[in-house]
């Protein structure tokens, strides 16, 4: 979840940084349902009951520690999945992240906040289980712009 909030946070501070830029709709996003706030708390809950979070894994996610074990990874990857934004065989949609991100707006799918994206969303060339891959590319997404984004949840 918090991954998700993370991007959500991350390009809309790359679109005011770069709202001169034009937009047009890409095909590869199309069809994606932008989801919810109301989502989010129910993919959270899923997803902590799928991998038998306890209270105190829960609060340290909510606290941005997502160590790298098992239920961490699970659950990071149980969150993507829940968003249609990753899955097992694919991997991350890049452009269905980007359209979650935009909020359902048009979105350039060549322009920078893309960019960004991409370089964290690898194609799996370690071989590594899916939870490991969806646990590797959210902890890029966060080392790259952690900062930026808890402040802006803290408001």
């Amino acid at each position: 979840m918090k991954v998700l909030i993370l991007l959500l946070t991350l390009a809309v501070a790359l679109a005011d940084e770069h709202e001169h830029h034009h937009h047009h709709h890409h095909e590869h996003g199309a069809g994606y349902v932008v989801k919810t706030h109301d989502d989010l708390v129910r993919f959270r809950g899923v997803c902590a009951e799928k991998v038998q979070a306890t209270a105190e894994d829960v609060a340290k996610f909510v606290k941005w520690d997502f160590a790298d074990e098992e239920k961490s990874r699970c659950y990071i990857k149980c969150v993507f999945e829940q968003f249609g934004l990753f899955d097992a065989t694919h991997g991350f949609d890049v452009h269905k992240i980007h359209e979650q991100l935009a909020g359902g707006h048009n979105v350039d799918h060549t322009d920078e906040t893309h960019q960004k994206i991409a370089a964290c969303a690898d194609n799996n060339s370690q071989g590594s289980d899916a939870c490991t891959w969806a646990y590797r590319g959210g902890m890029c997404f966060m080392r790259s712009n952690l900062q930026l984004v808890k402040h802006s949840v803290q408001a």
